[in-house]
């Protein structure tokens, strides 16, 4: 599906930005829902959980982080029409791993 005005490329750029913030934002209820499952479970088993549930959240986080670098480093062969546009669609690109930088220092700083 296209928008009005802008490319493909552009278009796709902006999809590829979504989904990346998507994936970070999926990062808030999994550390809750592993934290609370690791607090319910009875101190015998409780490693087992915590090693899972950290493998897990290693396993999303380096996803994010992936997912974040690909749309920082993503070349468009777009030619912009004004050297504005062209500053614009670059700090765009940073958008996800600012988005993810915030996360991170959120969980660290809350859990």
């Amino acid at each position: 599906m296209k928008a009005l005005g802008l490319s493909d490329e552009i278009n796709q750029f902006h999809w590829t930005m979504l989904k990346s913030v998507l994936l970070i934002l999926s990062l808030l209820p999994a550390s809750h829902f592993f934290l609370n499952l690791w607090q319910s479970t009875h101190a015998a088993s409780q490693i087992v959980v915590g090693f899972l549930a950290l493998s897990m959240f290693s396993a999303l986080a380096i996803l994010s982080f992936y997912s974040a670098l690909n749309a920082t480093v993503l070349n468009l062969k777009y030619e912009f029409s004004s050297l504005l546009e062209q500053q614009i669609v670059r700090v765009y690109g940073y958008v996800p791993m600012l988005f993810l930088m915030a996360m991170m220092s959120y969980l660290a700083t809350c859990l």
